[in-house]
């Protein structure tokens, strides 16, 4: 089978998947889940390129994932005011996205601080990943504009991000996704072509 075809199947897979688990906390696990393996193969591998890549995305999610799962959200917001938690909401997870996606732009140099490695270069995936956080600030931007829309002005029939913002999130997981497993997956194929060449 052609990489790009096991790219292609692999989002399409996760995207099916994503949606037909229709819970974003068990999707959201699942994604960190990817973002740790792949962080720790990184480490494991050696290649301070995935490493940086896979813990920059790791995390900007892990801490949206503390903040909303411990209910920081819940505790600040009185749930009766729908304006002020919806814009805490979809805000904060905004600028996550909006944080992650600066520092996947600026990946290289971020690295290139924290590690003295002679291995960091860019690579083809940093022209995709900061897309994806970019694509994922737009949906959350809409959904903010979109409450505000709903709460303050009383446009009730203004939902549609709000009724498909796990669709919207989902897709994005599977692309992310599927590239940090073409990235695995590359890495591997080019480490197995140098210790063939090795040997």
């Amino acid at each position: 089978m052609k990489l790009s075809n096991l790219i292609l199947l692999s989002i399409a897979s996760l995207a099916f998947l994503y949606i037909y688990i229709w819970d974003i906390s068990i999707a959201t696990t699942l994604y960190v889940t990817l973002l740790l393996l792949s962080t720790m193969y990184g480490v494991l591998k050696q290649e301070v390129n995935v490493t940086h890549i896979s813990g920059f995305i790791l995390a900007g999610t892990g801490i949206s994932y503390v903040i909303f799962e411990a209910g920081v959200v819940d505790v600040i917001t009185p749930s009766e005011n729908k304006l002020l938690q919806g814009t805490i909401v979809y805000g904060v997870q905004f600028l996550l996205n909006l944080l992650t996606a600066t520092a996947l732009i600026f990946r290289v140099q971020i690295s290139r601080v924290l590690s003295k490695s002679k291995q960091i270069e860019l690579t083809h995936f940093d022209g995709i990943f900061h897309w994806i956080f970019l694509y994922m600030c737009l949906i959350n931007l809409l959904a903010l504009l979109e409450n505000i829309a709903w709460s303050y002005f009383e446009m009730k029939s203004w939902t549609v991000i709000y009724d498909n913002f796990e669709v919207f999130i989902y897709i994005a997981y599977a692309i992310c996704c599927g590239a940090l497993l073409t990235m695995m997956i590359l890495s591997a194929r080019e480490d197995g072509t140098q210790a063939s060449r090795a040997s």
